[in-house]
């Protein structure tokens, strides 16, 4: 009887550990930096001030980047001065009342003023010299090539999720059919409340030398855990076909349907073992943007 009662108590205080036991805390102590811990659902979740700062660090750089791509491809063209009398002016637009005059600087420092009345029309175009006149006038033109993209991911599979997609390339136009790039952006995950940082070579290919043509694009890379100390996640592939709308001989407005393939390591746990596996949090992405 004694025994029995001895065998009683041992299994009570052992019951009694388990479950005084704080899970987070062993979560925290083991997890790899580059996991994502999930729960019954496999939905990743982190929360944490230190994340929400770090994100704003990195969203301030990338509207950097993304000024500095949009002004970079607006460079490439300069304000154009058609006036009554036959004459063309090409410079930079320095001052404008609205329905009244322009200023007009031109590449030689020369500066000009004209009232409305005398001018038939204004317009942007490519800079004299930095353009190829080989190309077709329907097909883009050859130089440097700006590309931002937005676009939602719906997560498929067991381990897909939801997720906000931006994407900002810069690279070069080889000919009308062919153009490649290097790009990075933001994948904000909506369950996880977390971000990855993608870094990636982009290829594209318009498959008609018209206004209007079909095109496939491949994103390549590698993706970066904003919301852990930029640690590495796991490699990215994106697959894309979608139509471009040529806007000007350098610009075109982007509308495409993909397939988004992000390797990234589950993490497990309990009373009874650790383990991790790497799996594809895959998505389908639509998306639109320009290109300039």
């Amino acid at each position: 009887m004694t025994q029995r009662n001895e065998t009683d108590k041992r299994t009570t205080r052992f019951l009694h550990l388990l479950t005084s036991i704080n899970i987070d805390k062993i979560y925290k102590k083991w997890r790899p930096a580059t996991t994502w811990k999930t729960g019954r659902n496999r939905k990743a979740k982190r929360v944490g001030k230190q994340n929400r700062v770090k994100m704003k660090k990195y969203l301030m750089l990338l509207l950097f980047a993304l000024i500095t791509t949009v002004s970079f491809g607006q460079s490439n063209y300069q304000d154009v001065v058609y006036l009554k009398n036959g004459s063309i002016i090409r410079g930079v637009i320095i001052e404008q009342v609205p329905n009244k005059s322009i200023k007009i600087e031109t590449a030689d420092r020369s500066v000009f003023v004209y009232q409305m009345d005398e001018i038939e029309k204004l317009t942007k175009e490519p800079l004299q010299g930095k353009s190829s006149g080989s190309f077709s006038n329907s097909g883009l033109q050859s130089g440097y090539k700006g590309i931002v993209e937005l676009g939602y991911q719906i997560g498929t599979g067991d381990y897909g999720m939801d997720r906000l997609k931006l994407n900002i390339i810069n690279g070069y136009q080889i000919n009308p059919h062919f153009s490649l790039g290097f790009g990075t952006g933001l994948r904000y995950y909506f369950d996880a409340e977390a971000a990855l940082i993608p870094v990636f070579a982009d290829f594209r290919a318009n498959f008609m030398n018209n206004k209007i043509s079909p095109y496939l694009s491949l994103g390549v890379g590698y993706s970066f855990d904003a919301t852990n100390d930029f640690e590495g996640v796991g490699f990215l592939l994106n697959p894309t076909v979608g139509v471009s709308f040529k806007v000007s001989d350098k610009s075109a407005m982007n509308v495409g349907l993909g397939y988004e393939m992000q390797k990234m390591d589950f993490y497990y746990g309990g009373y009874y073992g650790y383990y991790t596996s790497s799996e594809n949090s895959g998505a389908i992405s639509i998306n639109v943007g320009i290109s300039f």
